[in-house]
């Protein structure tokens, strides 16, 4: 069984991890490890190219120091896993990911970091779990 886990540094996300290890330890499952950078930058004429290139170079480094972060929680727990940074909207990144993987079941938390995203596009877990083709499971 291959797992999805999609992970945004949220306390949430930290659930869902726990709970892909969990079922991935009782089934001999995998787990992949997705962060998806939010494109913000929806129309650069505000900040313009230069502003919106650091924004985005920043929430890339914030995503690689949350994987750091997970990595270093699954070793604890004696688990490896493919650790996974896309950019763009959060549910089609995570939905893409979970594609190329080719999971047998997405696990996202409940809500995440970025809440004021959710007035832009939905809540993610709820776009991913009416999109996704898999199974998926949102932890609380």
């Amino acid at each position: 069984m291959k797992i999805l886990v999609a992970h945004d540094g949220s306390p949430k996300a930290d659930k869902a991890l726990d709970t892909a290890a969990e079922i991935a330890g009782k089934f001999g499952g995998s787990l992949v490890v997705v962060s998806v950078v939010p494109d913000l930058c929806l129309s650069s004429e505000e900040i313009g190219a230069e502003g919106c290139e650091l924004v985005s170079r920043s929430l890339t480094e914030e995503a690689g120091g949350a994987m750091r972060k997970v990595q270093a929680r699954l070793t604890e727990k004696g688990i490896t896993a493919e650790l996974v940074v896309k950019e763009g909207r959060p549910a089609d990144g995570i939905l893409d990911a979970a594609d190329e993987a080719d999971a047998d079941l997405i696990i996202v938390g409940s809500t995440g970091k970025h809440g004021a995203l959710r007035m832009l596009m939905g809540s993610v877990s709820s776009r991913v779990a009416e999109y996704s083709t898999r199974s998926v499971l949102i932890v609380k």
